[in-house]
């Protein structure tokens, strides 16, 4: 099941999940790069112990943005939705490392619908950490700063 799906100016990146009986999760990968070619995979399962990290965070006016994420070593990959208010763009993707962000690509439209949304199957976003909701053990809500005032303003973006 495709989770997430957000084709940028010339990669794609994917959040796709493996369902067990009922809405549970029992694999979540993290997929990047092209058609031909994915440069980036990580894969959360129960057995081998890897997580993604999902937090709620104000963007605007009336807006938040929805954040899922995980690490490899001090090197944070970064999935975002915008939604409500004025949202300065709907959806995206970003590298980041304690210091800046090092990457930052946002959605955009091609020949059929983005999915660029998060599966509300897989997890359900409320106004902040506290009372949003992981539908698999394979996420985990945490208040967390992910740079969104360099992503959504002032990161390097990458169309």
């Amino acid at each position: 099941m495709v989770a997430f799906s957000c084709p940028t100016a010339t990669k794609i990146v994917s959040l796709c999940a493996k369902p067990e009986a009922g809405p549970a999760a029992k694999q979540l990968a993290y997929r990047y790069g092209t058609a031909k070619k994915v440069e980036l995979e990580y894969v959360a399962t129960a057995d081998n112990g890897k997580r993604f990290g999902a937090t709620v965070s104000p963007a605007a006016p009336g807006a938040s943005v929805h954040q899922l994420w995980f690490n490899r070593g001090d090197i944070r990959y970064l999935l975002t939705e915008c939604v409500g208010g004025s949202c300065p763009h709907g959806a995206g993707v970003a590298v980041l490392n304690p210091e800046k962000v090092l990457m930052s690509a946002r959605c955009v439209a091609g020949d059929t619908p983005s999915q660029a949304f998060f599966s509300r199957s897989l997890i359900e976003f409320g106004n902040g950490a506290d009372d949003t909701r992981s539908r698999t053990e394979l996420i985990k809500t945490e208040d967390s700063d992910n740079s969104l005032d360099q992503i959504y303003k002032t990161g390097r973006q990458t169309r």
